[in-house]
C-alpha cells in the first residue's frame, strides 16, 4: 500500500508545473499512517519533508466556519443573525444588489457560510464594466503584492462586481450555491467585531489552543514571535505556472493560513470526533443542508469547486457519480480544499484523513483528481481481503 502511494506523489511531482508536494494518509485509530514528500522549498533550496509546513489556502475556511460554530454554541452569534446586524453599515451599504433591487439585509451567517449569499467572488470573478476588466487575482499576478482589507473587499465588489442571484433557503433542495470567497471575508469581519479582537486571536483562543495545533499560524503571526516574520518556518514557494508567486501581505490579510500534515489531520479529527464542539453532533449540523455545486456556467465558475461538489456550512463533501466508478464506488469524503491545490478529507467508510498540497495556483482541480486515486489504493486493498462493499 505504501508503494503506492509513494508511486502516487511520484507521478504527483512529475505533472507540469508542480514544483513541490506533500500528502499524508492517516487511519482514525493511528493504525495506518503514512506521509511523503517531494521538491524543493523554492528554486535552488532545499527539499520540502512530511513535516514542512505549507500554505493552506481555502482550507481555511473549514477554520473559519469553526470558529463561527464554536461562537454559535457559546451563544455569541446565531445562525440566522443577519450580516447587516453584525457589520458596520460602510461595509455592507447596498452591498448585494441585482437588477436594482438591493437584497444585503436577506443575508444572514448561515447564507455566507454555505455559500448560498449570491455574492460574488471578489478574487476571482470578473468586472461586467469599466476599462480594467480583469479579476482581482489576474491584477495582483501582474502587479504584485499589496495590503487588503475588508472595506477593500466591499468596495470591489459594490463597485465592481454584479452578484449571481438573490440569497436562497439553504432549507429548500433546490437552492442555488455558488462559491465566494467574499462570504469568508465577511465572515472574518463579523467574528472580530463580536470578539473586539483580531481573527487570529480568536481562532487561537477557540481552536488551535484547545487541539494543541501549534504548528498552524496567519502570516506575520507565528505563535513564537508574533511580529517577527523572519522567525516563521518557511513554507514551500507558490507558483503560478512556472513563476514564483510573492503576495505575501494580501495572502495575510485575508486571513488565510499556514499548517502541516499533523496538524490538518489533528484538526478535522476534532471536527469529525466532536472533540472541539459542545456539542458533538455540530459537524453533522455543518452538512446537514449540503448544496451541489451547478455545472460551471463562466470562466470565473470555472477555477471554483463544482458540480459533482457538494457544500454544507464551511464542509466539502465530495465523491464521483457510480457512473465514473461502474465497479467499485469511491466512498464520500467530507472536509475541504484550496485553490493553490491543497485538500483535507475524512472519508467515513474507511475512517481515513487525507491531507496535501502542490502549492501551484492553476492546481485548484488537482485534489479532486488525487483524492479518488488515493482512494482507490484502499478500496483495492478492503477487496483483496474480503471486507468493505
Amino acid at each position: 500500500m505504501t508503494l503506492s502511494l509513494d508511486a502516487l506523489l511520484d507521478e504527483l511531482i512529475e505533472r507540469k508545473d508542480v514544483h513541490s508536494a506533500v500528502m499524508s494518509v492517516t487511519s482514525g485509530d493511528g493504525s495506518f499512517q503514512w506521509a511523503g514528500a517531494r521538491g524543493v522549498m523554492s528554486p535552488g533550496g532545499p527539499p520540502v519533508t512530511e513535516t514542512t509546513p505549507w500554505f493552506i489556502a481555502s482550507i481555511t475556511k473549514l477554520f473559519i466556519a469553526a470558529t463561527v460554530l464554536r461562537l454559535v454554541e457559546n451563544g455569541e452569534l446565531a445562525l440566522q443573525d443577519r450580516l447587516v446586524d453584525r457589520l458596520d453599515t460602510a461595509l455592507t451599504h447596498r452591498l448585494h444588489v441585482l437588477d436594482g433591487q438591493d437584497h444585503t439585509d436577506q443575508i444572514t451567517l448561515k447564507h455566507l457560510l454555505g455559500h448560498a449569499s449570491g455574492l460574488p467572488d471578489f478574487i476571482e470573478d470578473y468586472p461586467k464594466q469599466g476599462p480594467d476588466r480583469r479579476s482581482l487575482v489576474e491584477t495582483l499576478l501582474a502587479e504584485g503584492d499589496r495590503a487588503w482589507t475588508l472595506a477593500e473587499t466591499t468596495h470591489w465588489v459594490r463597485e465592481r462586481l454584479t452578484p449571481h442571484f438573490v440569497p436562497q433557503p439553504l432549507s429548500d433542495p433546490r437552492a442555488r450555491i455558488r462559491y465566494s470567497d467574499t462570504n469568508y471575508q465577511l465572515l472574518i469581519g463579523i467574528i472580530e467585531t463580536c470578539r473586539g479582537a483580531p481573527f487570529f486571536q480568536v481562532l487561537d483562543e477557540l481552536i488551535l489552543r484547545p487541539l494543541s495545533l501549534n504548528n498552524t499560524w496567519l502570516s506575520g503571526r507565528y505563535p513564537s514571535s508574533p511580529n517577527n516574520r523572519e522567525a516563521e518556518p518557511q513554507v514551500p514557494a507558490l507558483y503560478a505556472g512556472a513563476d514564483v508567486v510573492q503576495l505575501p501581505n494580501f495572502l495575510a490579510d485575508i486571513g488565510d493560513l499556514n499548517s502541516t500534515c499533523d496538524d490538518l489531520t489533528r484538526f478535522l479529527k476534532g471536527l469529525v470526533n466532536g472533540g472541539l464542539f459542545q456539542n458533538p453532533d455540530t459537524w453533522h449540523q455543518m452538512q446537514a443542508h449540503a448544496r451541489t455545486f451547478s455545472f460551471p456556467r463562466d470562466r470565473a465558475a470555472l477555477r471554483q469547486p463544482g458540480w459533482p461538489i457538494q457544500y454544507g456550512l464551511g464542509v466539502m463533501r465530495f465523491q464521483l457519480p457510480r457512473l465514473f466508478t461502474p465497479f467499485r464506488p469511491m466512498p464520500r469524503v467530507e472536509g475541504h480544499t484550496g485553490s493553490t491545490g491543497t485538500w483535507l478529507f475524512h472519508a467515513p467508510k474507511l475512517d481515513l484523513y487525507l491531507t496535501g498540497a502542490v502549492n501551484q495556483v492553476t492546481a485548484g482541480a488537482v485534489p479532486f483528481k488525487v483524492v479518488p486515486r488515493i482512494l482507490k489504493v484502499f478500496n483495492a486493498t478492503l477487496a483483496k481481503s474480503g471486507h468493505g462493499g
